[in-house]
């Protein structure tokens, strides 16, 4: 299926930009008209990591975060989680059994065993694209993540996700770049960023990184799932910029930084 008119009535967007002339939102119920069947499940992957959330509050008996924009209604993961009936996504059903039974597959935590089952799932996924992004983000998030627990001396064993070889070399290579660079070009720039001390600068970094992939995935695609796929991700990223432009974007960007130093005790200073 191709989505010629859909795309085609689009806005440009560059990586300069800073206002929407769309919203994520917008762009999906635009896109409702245009697709069904299992290109809408593809496109509903990359926002259930919302109902991932949504259920592990519910798991762990707190209150509904009416602010999280699932694809699944409150009333069908509240029903899930009482009683599951396979409505959902097998590792969103498999996690909550996991859960109940107090034997999770990992010895991680039960959001880092959810983030793992959750790349899983979507590296099986029925489009190239799809297993390429879930693999590349998995990568990325778990290359920070284990360059900020090697800083601290932490325990890099509990942090890093997955089972593929770049994890494998995270929990136990002693190089600098955990013999990944030969192979994987973007993990230098990640650690050259890593080293900045202005937080704005590396998460800018972080995703012209994620941009440029998502680019070079459609080179040769013009009106297919994958080129929405590819505008979809990226108006997220304009998205998320856009509202760190504003007095109440800049108060969570501060509050996400705090977090984050506080999880590996931090000492930089936000510039």
């Amino acid at each position: 299926m191709d989505y010629i008119a859909f795309i085609a009535g689009l806005p440009d967007i560059t990586w300069d930009d800073r206002k929407l002339s769309l919203t994520v939102e917008e762009f999906r119920v635009q896109l409702v008209d245009y697709i069904s069947g299992k290109d809408k499940k593809l496109i509903d992957l990359f926002f259930l990591p919302n109902d991932n959330a949504q259920v592990l509050r519910l798991l762990n008996k707190q209150e509904v975060n009416t602010y999280l924009k699932t694809v699944y209604s409150t009333k069908v993961l509240e029903d899930e989680v009482q009683e599951t009936e396979n409505l959902l996504p097998t590792y969103l059903s498999e996690f909550i059994t996991d859960f109940k039974d107090e034997h999770l597959r990992y010895d991680l935590s039960p959001e880092n065993v959810f983030s793992w089952m959750y790349y899983n799932y979507m590296m099986k996924a029925d489009n190239s694209l799809v297993r390429e992004y879930a693999e590349f983000s998995m990568n990325l998030k778990n290359l920070v993540t284990a360059l900020n627990v090697r800083k601290h001396d932490l325990a890099i064993e509990k942090e890093v996700i997955g089972s593929n070889e770049f994890s494998i070399a995270l929990r136990t290579s002693n190089a600098k770049d955990f013999g990944l660079s030969m192979d994987y070009p973007f993990v230098e720039k990640v650690i050259t960023l890593m080293d900045n001390d202005n937080l704005v600068e590396r998460e800018r970094g972080l995703d012209l990184i994620i941009w440029r992939f998502l680019d070079e995935a459609v080179t040769f695609e013009y009106f297919s799932l994958e080129r929405v796929i590819s505008y979809m991700l990226r108006l997220m990223i304009i998205e998320r910029w856009s509202k760190m432009d504003s007095e109440s974007g800049r108060k969570v960007f501060m509050e996400m930084v705090e977090k984050f130093r506080q999880s590996f005790q931090f000492e930089e200073q936000f510039k």
